[in-house]
């Protein structure tokens, strides 16, 4: 009885000393854009609308895990790039649908205790993701999708060096403020890159192939310009892989609150 008569008293004392440790949930809105062949420059000239959702888990006030889902529409033509006349004359354009899964380690500036009315922090954060993406264009009315077709020989012997999957991996990295409205309810404001390891996801990397060779209605969307390009002509800049981000505004919600006790002193 004595045994477990202390046994109590460490676990009343224990719970006397709590750290809130929080598990949230959250959805963004946004837009997102891409960098790449296509865009060389920073520009919002074709940001579209992006969303997600994600689970975060607070290790301490200063550190958190989170895992994501994310959704985006990214594109670009060259027929809005007005600072160079090379890309008026390529003519090429692209769209795609982005769907990414992601895990972060994320780092608070300030103790972000909303229980204790420590409400406010910047945080930056840095993880890994992996994203599915499938190129198209518009050609004569009707979507194509750009992969299938090879536009750069991929389906030839003269380009199977082009190859490249519908799925990257990427490194997503950022930073944002965090706000809480109360115990339970926050808004996040975020902006993150995500560096990528393909230079497809505009289906433009390498040079032009003979029409000739490509064949089909695949040799006018490689090459959509009035004059037509010499075979061998660069055709995209296959050293900068592409990059897209997001620019958002999260809500998220505590579902979870578990206490973690600390050794207190007091009463022994």
């Amino acid at each position: 009885m004595k045994k477990i008569l202390i046994f109590v008293l460490l676990l009343t004392s224990f719970s006397k000393n709590i750290n809130a440790q929080e598990t949230e949930v959250g959805v963004w809105m946004g837009v997102a854009n891409y960098f790449g062949d296509l865009n060389p420059v920073f520009s919002f000239k074709e940001v579209r609308w992006a969303g997600g959702m994600f689970y975060r888990y607070n290790f301490n006030p200063r550190m958190a895990v989170r895992a994501g889902m994310n959704y985006a529409r990214i594109a670009a033509s060259d027929s809005k790039n007005k600072k160079s006349p090379y890309p008026q004359y390529r003519n090429l354009s692209f769209e795609s649908d982005i769907i990414e899964f992601t895990g972060t380690y994320e780092i608070n500036f300030f103790k972000y205790q909303p229980e204790k009315n420590k409400n406010f922090s910047p945080y930056l954060f840095v993880g890994i993701s992996v994203f599915y993406y499938n190129p198209f264009t518009r050609y004569e009315g009707n979507k194509e999708y750009l992969h299938s077709l090879g536009t750069e020989g991929q389906n030839t012997p003269f380009g199977e060096d082009n190859k490249y999957a519908r799925y990257s991996l990427a490194i997503p990295f950022g930073g944002g403020v965090k706000y809480a409205l109360n115990k339970n309810w926050a808004l996040n404001v975020e902006i993150s890159s995500r560096r990528t390891f393909t230079d497809y996801i505009d289906d433009v990397s390498d040079s032009y192939v003979d029409g000739d060779i490509l064949g089909g209605i695949t040799a006018p969307i490689a090459d959509p310009s009035e004059e037509g390009l010499a075979p061998g002509k660069q055709r995209g800049t296959a050293k900068d892989l592409d990059r897209f981000n997001f620019y958002g505004v999260a809500v998220t919600y505590t579902i979870q609150t578990n206490k973690c006790p600390t050794i207190s002193n007091k009463g022994f």
